[in-house]
C-alpha cells in the first residue's frame, strides 16, 4: 500500500475554514431565534428553546474549532512523476490518483478571503472532473501549477 501524501496545506487554511465553518454555520441561528417566535404566539414549552439554543450554539463552535483542525489533518496532495495524488475527507477519507496524461489544464484561483491570506487554489481538469488543492501560499501554487503542467506535457509526448 501506498503511504500517505505528504504535502498539507498552509497553516493559514485552517483559519479560511474556521470563518467559512462561522459563517455558514450562523444559518443555524434560525432555529431557535423562529422557536423564540413560536413560544410568543403558540403554547410551546419553553424549556425546549434552552435546548435547542444550547445545541445550535455546541454546534456553531464544533463546526469553527473543531473541524477545520481535523480538514487540516486530513487534506493532503502528493506528486509524483506520472501521477497526482490527492487526500481529502474528514470522517470518510477519499483518495484521487490523478494520471498526468489526463490532466487538460491546470488553473489557479484567488477569491477574497484567501487573498486576505495570501493563499490559492490550484485546479486540475481532466476530460472528466476539476479536483482543486486548496489553501497553497501563492508561490508554492504556482510552482505546483508549473510543474503539473510540465509532468503533463512530458506524459502527452511519451503516449
Amino acid at each position: 500500500m501506498r503511504a500517505d501524501p505528504s504535502q498539507r496545506p498552509s497553516p493559514k487554511m485552517r483559519s479560511v475554514w474556521r470563518i467559512i465553518s462561522l459563517l455558514s454555520s450562523i444559518s443555524l441561528l434560525a432555529l431557535p431565534i423562529i422557536y423564540y417566535f413560536l413560544i410568543r404566539y403558540f403554547s410551546f414549552p419553553s424549556f425546549v428553546l434552552m435546548i435547542l439554543t444550547g445545541i445550535v450554539l455546541a454546534a456553531i463552535l464544533f463546526l469553527t474549532l473543531f473541524l477545520p483542525s481535523l480538514k487540516m489533518k486530513y487534506t493532503a496532495y502528493e506528486i509524483y512523476e506520472n501521477e497526482l495524488e490527492i487526500q481529502k475527507g474528514m470522517f470518510i477519507i477519499k483518495r484521487i490518483i490523478i494520471p498526468m496524461v489526463r490532466v487538460q489544464h491546470v488553473t489557479t484561483e484567488v477569491g477574497p478571503l484567501l487573498r486576505r491570506y495570501g493563499l490559492s487554489t490550484v485546479n486540475i481538469s481532466t476530460a472528466a472532473t476539476t479536483h482543486e488543492i486548496e489553501g497553497l501560499e501563492h508561490h508554492v501554487a504556482e510552482k505546483l501549477r508549473d510543474k503539473i503542467v510540465y509532468l503533463a506535457r512530458i506524459s502527452d509526448d511519451d503516449v
